[in-house]
């Protein structure tokens, strides 16, 4: 019996072992099970539309400043002091209205005194021409000698000159006096006065107020050397020149935020060469400025000298134009692309150009031209921060409400010759 003891004692931790090892190889086989797939993740839903082709007019939106047809800088002619300023501060004055009047008791004084020189020369005058007519009988006569005839008839002459001269100082002393008062040479509206009575006045020296013109007035803008050469292409072809009656341009002022441009101007001027700093050329316009002075009925003008203004100038025929949401435009660093969503719902970009806005909309042409925009496309307009370039997306089309597609309307660039403001 104790030998058989000793024979089964080993066998025990054998029979362990193994079952540990089976243990540990379900275990490992277990491990050894494939994964179940990761679901794909679900697409990104986005907000589409298509784009709408509208005919617009052509034209180039521009900055230009108002500014008067006459600046007058008022000096006097004469030396002299100020007696009396004739107008208030800012008031519009017109041609001929008095302005300052200087003290004129020293001119009076020197027209006087050619005066009284030229009755001198006068009278003088006289008693040469008697003593010519006499002297000329003498000599005939042989009473007197032809030596004194000569000299008669030699001052006579001499008087003639210097009562010519006499004359013209008179003339001049009359012109001082007129200028001792100095009136408005224009209509318009005058500056604040530099001088107050007691004030010395130097002859052409002393700059005593400006008066700018009002009605009317001029915009000056400056368009580029391509627009120049479109515009220039296009009155060939049309047979209109640039300053015809069908010329022109729509303007607003800083409170045109809404670009309306509701006033009109007829362009008068085209400059004679382009400015080689800038590659520019300098264009005006007509503008009507109508205002009124009655203290019953008061108008003050619209426009004033040195405004700032936007200028809407017509370049062409009108043409379609595909416009898409200004809210689709995306940027890629300096590039402008849409998010287009093909048939299998991939979204892809697209590299465009932009141009001119009409509402909340703007226009869109594809940079490749081989691969052009159609209003087939569906364009994301809204989350576009969500767009993965050969992704897919959940696009669902945006309302007509949402897209704001009233402002969807075109400028009527009016040919009618403008209206008075």
């Amino acid at each position: 019996m104790p030998s058989s003891n000793r024979t089964a004692a080993p066998w025990l931790p054998t029979t362990a072992a193994c079952i540990l090892v089976a243990m540990l190889a379900a275990v490992a086989a277990g491990c050894a099970k494939p994964q179940p797939a990761a679901a794909p993740p679900a697409a990104s839903e986005v907000m589409v539309t298509t784009p709408r082709t509208i005919q617009v007019p052509e034209y180039l939106e521009v900055t230009g400043r108002i500014d008067a047809e006459l600046v007058v800088d008022i000096r006097s002619r004469i030396t002299g002091y100020l007696t009396k300023v004739a107008f208030r501060d800012g008031q519009f004055v017109s041609k001929g209205d008095p302005l300052y009047e200087i003290d004129e008791r020293p001119y009076v004084a020197k027209l006087a005194a050619a005066a009284g020189t030229v009755e001198q020369l006068i009278g003088e005058q006289k008693f040469l021409k008697v003593q010519v007519e006499r002297y000329e009988k003498l000599v005939a006569k042989g009473a007197a000698s032809q030596q004194e005839f000569d000299s008669y008839q030699a001052k006579g002459e001499e008087n003639a000159g210097r009562l010519a001269s006499a004359r013209a100082d008179h003339e001049f002393a009359r012109l001082n006096v007129e200028f001792c008062t100095i009136a408005a040479p224009i209509d318009g509206q005058i500056s604040r006065t530099q001088l107050q009575v007691g004030n010395l006045i130097n002859q052409d020296q002393t700059s005593l107020a400006t008066i700018v013109s009002i009605d009317p007035i001029f915009v000056y803008f400056n368009v580029d050397e391509p627009t120049l050469v479109r515009m220039m292409a296009h009155a060939r072809e049309s047979g209109r020149g640039l300053r015809s009656r069908d010329t022109i341009v729509d303007v607003g002022l800083v409170d045109d935020v809404e670009r309306k441009y509701p006033y009109r101007s007829r362009v008068d001027f085209l400059n004679n060469q382009v400015d080689a700093r800038t590659a520019t050329i300098t264009m005006r316009g007509r503008l009507d400025n109508p205002y009124s002075r009655d203290p019953a009925a008061p108008r003050p003008p619209l426009f004033r000298p040195g405004m700032f203004a936007r200028i809407r100038l017509p370049l062409g025929d009108p043409v379609d134009r595909l416009f898409v949401p200004e809210a689709a435009v995306g940027t890629n660093q300096d590039r402008k692309i849409l998010w287009l969503v093909g048939i299998d719902e991939i979204v892809t970009a697209r590299e465009v150009t932009v141009g001119q806005k009409l509402g909340t909309w703007i226009a869109v042409e594809a940079t490749d031209a081989a691969r052009p925009l159609t209003t087939a496309e569906r364009v994301v307009v809204r989350g576009l921060q969500r767009c993965r370039e050969g992704k897919p997306v959940k696009p669902t089309t945006a309302t007509e409400e949402s897209l704001d597609v009233a402002s969807l309307v075109p400028p009527v660039l009016r040919r009618d010759p403008p209206e008075v403001p």
